[in-house]
């Protein structure tokens, strides 16, 4: 673990097998796992933090035993930690530790409630984009509704806000001054103020938005979204931040703060608080996935979805033919507003992809018009997996794009004429204000459980809402002019950027509340066959999410919490085998498994379980996956079949795979690659010496060493479900044999699907982003640097990946020098503080320094790899 220059504590990464052997493990050098912007951080700065890692797939009872004792004596390097909570990464198996000396405190703060620090902990680690400190705050508590509040929905003065904004542009210009300087040594300092200057003005957390937060205060902490309040209204209330009990969590036991505040007491607290910003409301465009097009009508899908998705090959097409790589990549959906959503697992198949490349690989071909490097083996085969992806989406949600916003309440607070006025929930339950040409759409929340989910809305116009706002005003004798209603409540409170504004009742009845949820729409002016087919549709099922009683164990059973909960993520085995249910015709298992997913989501907060006997029986009843499921694995578009043989009637997403999957031809061939050596005198004009050479080679080796480490882990657990399947087939006749054969064979195949689709990523992450921290302290002659390892991976049998990991904005100059395109800026993600050190025997020494108690800067040195 190391401490950065800011005090930032970066993670130790430990893993628990099933044996209960605690292992070290390599963590990212980011700056989320640096935990810089936590509310922990915050807290208790320097805290010594490890993350966890045991083991998800299911155990033997002395297994899981062995597991439990572990995780209660946890130690590394002499330094005893102790379990303390989770976040949402417990269904994942990742739990979080501290040293000892802290877990009384951090308990408290979860009222020594083992379910509770499981589930809410993560507000502690929750990596902000700004996070503040204020010694004297005022924080009111009311109860969910009051003073306009809502489920998870405060507010934050105006000025509190601005503190807020001004410490985020500080933050914005002193990281972007920075990494101007490394990569721009020679740039004089008044045009890097003024480019830092320009770039913190645009990303600055903007007014007029809906605001995650994260809030530390007293012995508890709270989670949920800010709207922002006139000082007027923070004046008369003595207030800086109004949280509905809903926020705090656990759950608020305190006097209801109104009651307080109505009888002229006190404000509930006042004193030092954590706050950060966590997400900003935006304009963002999701695409659709099998998930959601398979409660669309048939008629539906043959006029409007299968249109959709011919019109989007053709402008792939049109855009790939044409080298125009920025619309390509536009369509393939890889920009920052877009995003898929709704099926969890594909943000994790693919191991060698942790969302850099996209940025690398887009701003390479964006800058190269000559077409050549589209012939580098990194970037084709790059290309290559984004286009298969695209294929396979495409395929079997027909490219379907939405209009995606956060979930929003109609809350507002204003003060007038001395008065506090307020509402909440005053908007008819089936009406929603967004900004949007559609007047009927269908608001969808993932993941989708039944057709239920899909609910049918209609639009309030900015005059029908001012409307029924004046109306619920005269209620409470005011005499504000429609005029300033419109000014002070629709458009500084209402109109939101990126938010749809809904009615909670209705937000609940998908399981929606205000903490940031993301939503996307339908639109009836796009798909009006499959608007009217929800909004005619009866509904059979009621699918609101039901508030659930927590269980609650002694604080000493913490980690037999923690391994019950890390049983593993199914969520989306389960959604992925209703589809299979659905594309069989047995519409009848797929609402069942609809109440199983309901209590795998509930699993970690309630304690819920999935009936595992029920899953199996449905499984057993609706046969072999649909086999389309099997193909989103695919890494190259040759890899996905043209067509699928013998589908059932019913299987709607098979149907329209074959009829889209055929009218998309390969747009990359192997044979088109150039070898390495092709692109040796890429590079030029860096001039290095033979110890810089020599330092390139041992990172070369290093990377290459870890790489092959990811290959290896993969080919054992590969081998031990082989080995555990031979084992089954030879006594599965055995009948006492038999059960512990298939018990050991299931585990070895969870522990191969785990790796492949999330550990071996994760690992991949590691290697890049050790090859990133050390490239970035290379500020004096980057072009050197860049020539000296570039020369040394042509002369290797790779794919030349390093290179664009290490030095990717000196690699896309160099292209634009060469080639005559135009300059790009690449941006990749900020890494944690400290420094990168290769010793002679292949050691990686990551060294951070920090100041101490006594004022002097101190140095700490970590043992990160070693070959």
């Amino acid at each position: 673990m190391t401490i950065g220059q800011n005090g930032a504590a970066c993670a130790l990464a430990l893993e628990i097998n099933r044996n209960g052997e605690v292992r070290k493990k390599l963590s990212p050098l980011d700056r989320e796992h640096e935990l810089t912007n936590t509310l922990l951080q915050g807290l208790y700065p320097g805290i010594r933090v490890a993350t966890v890692d045991v083991p998800q797939e299911e155990l033997s009872s002395f297994e899981r035993a062995t597991v439990e004792q572990a995780l209660a004596r946890l130690e590394w390097e002499q330094q005893k930690f102790a379990l303390i909570g989770a976040s949402g990464s417990a269904k994942n198996g990742k739990f979080y530790a501290v040293e000892s000396r802290y877990e009384r405190e951090i308990a408290a703060r979860f009222g020594s409630w083992p379910e509770a620090a499981m589930t809410y902990f993560g507000i502690l680690v929750s990596d902000c984009i700004v996070r503040i400190e204020k010694s004297d705050c005022r924080v009111l508590v009311v109860e969910d509704h009051d003073l306009g509040t809502n489920d998870c929905r405060g507010w934050i003065s105006e000025s509190l806000f601005c503190e807020v904004q001004a410490a985020h542009k500080a933050s914005l210009l002193k990281r972007e001054t920075e990494r101007l300087r490394r990569i721009h040594a020679n740039l004089p300092e008044i045009e890097i103020t003024r480019s830092a200057e320009r770039t913190a003005r645009r990303h600055m957390i903007p007014p007029q938005a809906f605001y995650q937060f994260r809030l530390a205060f007293e012995r508890t902490q709270a989670k949920g979204s800010f709207k922002v309040m006139p000082d007027a209204v923070a004046q008369i209330l003595d207030a800086d931040i109004i949280l509905p009990a809903s926020s705090v969590k656990p759950e608020y036991k305190g006097k209801p703060a109104l009651t307080r505040w109505l009888t002229g007491s006190a404000c509930i607290f006042r004193g030092p608080v954590v706050l950060g910003i966590r997400e900003v409301s935006r304009n963002l465009e999701f695409r659709a996935s099998y998930t959601l097009v398979e409660h669309a009508p048939a008629d539906s899908i043959e006029l409007e979805i299968k249109p959709c998705a011919l019109g989007e090959i053709e402008k792939v097409r049109a855009a790939f033919e044409g080298r125009n790589f920025e619309a390509l990549f536009e369509l393939l959906g890889t920009s920052e507003t877009q995003a898929v959503i709704g099926e969890e697992d594909d943000q994790s198949l693919d191991a060698e992809h942790t969302g850099i490349e996209h940025t690398i690989v887009e701003a390479v071909l964006k800058a190269d018009p000559s077409g050549t490097m589209l012939k580098h083996p990194w970037i084709h085969s790059q290309l290559d997996r984004l286009l298969a992806r695209w294929t396979y989406k495409v395929s079997t949600a027909g490219g379907v794009r939405l209009p995606a916003f956060a979930l929003a309440d109609d809350g507002f607070l204003i003060a007038h004429n001395g008065r506090v006025i307020s509402g909440s929930d005053w908007i008819p339950p089936d009406h929603a204000l967004v900004n949007l040409a559609s007047n009927r759409m269908l608001s969808v929340r993932y993941p989708i459980r039944t057709k239920e989910d899909l609910l049918p809305i209609t639009r309030l116009t900015v005059e029908e809402m001012l409307s029924l706002l004046m109306e619920h005003l005269s209620k409470a004798s005011t005499t504000m002019t429609p005029n300033k209603a419109l000014d002070q409540i629709v458009e500084a409170q209402l109109r939101l950027r990126g938010t749809f504004t809904m009615h909670s009742a209705t937000a609940r009845r998908n399981g929606g509340d205000y903490d940031f949820d993301y939503i996307c729409v339908v639109e009836s002016e796009k798909f009006p066959r499959w608007v009217d087919d929800r909004f005619n549709y009866q509904e059979r099922l009621s699918n609101q999410k039901q508030k659930l009683s927590k269980k609650r164990s002694p604080w000493w059973n913490l980690p037999q919490v923690a391994v019950m909960a890390a049983k593993g993520n199914s969520i989306g085995s389960i959604t992925d085998l209703k589809t299979s249910a659905m594309a069989a015709g047995r519409s009848d298992l797929a609402e069942a498994l609809a109440f199983e997913l309901q209590a795998a989501l509930d699993q970690l907060k309630h304690g819920t379980e999935p009936d595992q006997e029920r899953i199996a029986a449905i499984r057993k009843e609706v046969g072999a996956a649909a086999p389309w499921l099997k193909s989103k694995l695919a890494r190259r578009i040759d890899e996905l079949p043209l067509h699928f043989d013998g589908l059932p009637p019913s299987d709607v997403i098979g149907a329209l795979y074959n009829s889209v999957r055929k009218e998309i031809h390969s747009f990359l061939s192997k044979d088109e690659t150039l070898p390495l050596a092709s692109f040796g005198g890429l590079v030029a004009g860096g001039e290095f010496t033979e110890g810089m050479f020599q330092e390139v080679t041992k990172l070369n080796r290093i990377y290459a060493r870890m790489l092959g480490r990811v290959r290896k882990k993969h080919e054992a657990y590969l081998e031990a479900a082989k080995e555990a399947e031979a084992e089954f087939e030879r006594v599965k006749e055995n009948a006492r044999k038999r059960k512990e054969s298939l018990f050991r064979l299931k585990q070895a195949r969870a522990a191969l699907r785990l790796y492949e689709r999330e550990k071996s990523r994760e690992e991949m992450k590691c290697v890049i982003s050790l090859v990133r921290k050390w490239a970035e302290k290379k500020t004096e002659n980057r072009r050197g640097w860049l020539q000296a390892l570039h020369s040394k991976v042509c002369q290797g049998q790779g794919v030349g990946s390093i290179v664009f990991y290490a030095f990717p904005q000196e690699l896309v100059d160099g292209i634009v020098e060469r080639t005559g395109g135009r300059p790009i800026l690449v941006r990749v993600p900020d890494l944690a503080e400290g420094e990168v050190e290769i010793g002679q025997d292949g050691e990686v020494v990551l060294v951070s320094r920090f100041g101490g108690p006594d004022g002097g800067s101190h140095e700490r040195r970590h043992l990160y790899f070693h070959i």
